[in-house]
């Protein structure tokens, strides 16, 4: 099969580079205008939960596509089902991938877009790579093409608990948790966390952990933060130093940490699984929907049915003496 021609290959990457930075600046978009808007409509403090469900069930559909392509595979004609699947293994392959990549044979990457290598669009994404259907020599690397392994597991499981804290459980307290110090503690909370999930992205780029431990302690370390900013919340409307200046800066800081420790264990993880090929990247999205919708779906009743959280009114003192 002829080589994609460079042009080709180049116009596909800038497309699907387009899509995903489209969706997430609608997404963030969004969560910005929270702490203008979150007093003055019905929902009141509990409106992130119902965005983080919101969210969530809106990247259901790629998610049941996916699966059951994966389950009951088609040989017919590409139709919708084909495109939604594209498109979907187009956004995974956003993932980025370590500084280097172990290969069954020599030559560039397929992704690079360098000429020399078959072009592999036309198979399925969810089928087996080429060599390993001819059953050629499979890559030394002994995780090249294991998914189902013991480390493999632990970073999709990984992946699966930080994007249900951070798309899911956390959003949806972060009204109850910065509210009380203030508009302001809340709007820097919301900017400047979602500048640090892309710095953080940025760093793992040039300094990537391979370690499983040292992963394992970066999210326990992020767990520990998101365990203050989760008591704060419990504690609204009058949580330590409510008023202080200093109760602003904390506040804010530890939402900083929280998400930029996450985002650099989310794209580790995944740059990690990237080895793994194409059935790795199907995994590890899976992983990332499902824990986002668990983490969203799961903090919805505490929110709002239960009011587990309580919302502060306004012109009322209720920490006073």
């Amino acid at each position: 099969m002829a080589a994609a021609p460079l042009g080709r290959l180049v116009l596909t990457h800038l497309l699907v580079a387009l899509f995903g930075m489209g969706s997430w600046a609608a997404i963030n978009g969004i969560w910005v205008e929270l702490p203008v808007v979150v007093k003055d409509l019905p929902e009141g403090w509990s409106l992130p939960s119902y965005l983080a469900v919101l969210v969530a069930l809106g990247n259901l559909g790629l998610l049941v596509v996916t699966l059951w392509r994966r389950l009951a595979p088609g040989k017919g004609e590409r139709g919708p089902i084909q495109v939604v699947q594209a498109l979907s293994m187009g956004l995974l392959l956003l993932l980025p991938s370590p500084p280097s990549i172990p290969t069954g044979a020599p030559g560039p990457d397929l992704r690079m877009g360098a000429p020399g290598v078959e072009e592999e669009e036309e198979a399925s994404p969810l089928q087996e790579p080429p060599s390993q259907a001819a059953g050629t020599t499979p890559s030394p690397d002994p995780e090249a093409h294991q998914l189902p392994s013991t480390r493999s597991a632990c970073l999709l499981g990984l992946l699966a608990v930080t994007n249900a804290l951070t798309n899911g459980v956390l959003p949806a307290v972060q009204s109850f948790s910065c509210l009380p110090y203030g508009r302001l503690a809340y709007h820097l909370a919301v900017v400047l966390g979602s500048t640090a999930s892309p710095l953080a992205c940025f760093l793992a780029m040039g300094v990537l952990c391979r370690s499983l431990a040292g992963l394992g302690g970066l999210c326990l370390l992020g767990m520990l933060f998101g365990a203050y900013l989760m008591a704060v919340a419990i504690l609204s409307p009058c949580p330590p130093l409510v008023g202080t200046s200093a109760g602003v800066v904390l506040v804010v800081l530890l939402w900083v940490l929280c998400l930029g420790v996450f985002s650099y264990v989310k794209v580790a993880a995944s740059s990690l699984l990237h080895v793994g090929g194409r059935p790795a990247l199907l995994a590890a999205g899976v992983a990332i929907q499902l824990g986002s919708m668990l983490g969203a779906v799961a903090m919805f009743p505490p929110t709002s049915i239960y009011h587990v959280f309580h919302s502060r009114k306004d012109c009322v003192d209720p920490c006073g003496p």
